[in-house]
């Protein structure tokens, strides 16, 4: 079973700006199956972020 914790909340964040990121990019080079994959990430670290009660914003002490 894997349990994540507060303590791993910089390194969602962290991956979330990636998938953003990376979702940005397959728009602009027309990928819209990457896209499509890309949000639905950032939309399960959202899920994840929030269930910890964390927010997605990234905060002072995220160094990842």
């Amino acid at each position: 079973m894997f349990l994540t914790t507060s303590e791993y909340a910089p390194r969602l964040r962290s991956r979330l700006a990636r998938e953003q990121q990376l979702a940005q990019d397959a728009v602009e080079r027309g990928w819209p199956r990457e896209v499509e994959r890309h949000k639905a990430i950032a939309e399960r670290i959202r899920g994840l972020l929030a269930d910890l009660g964390e927010s997605a914003e990234p905060g002072p002490d995220d160094h990842c």
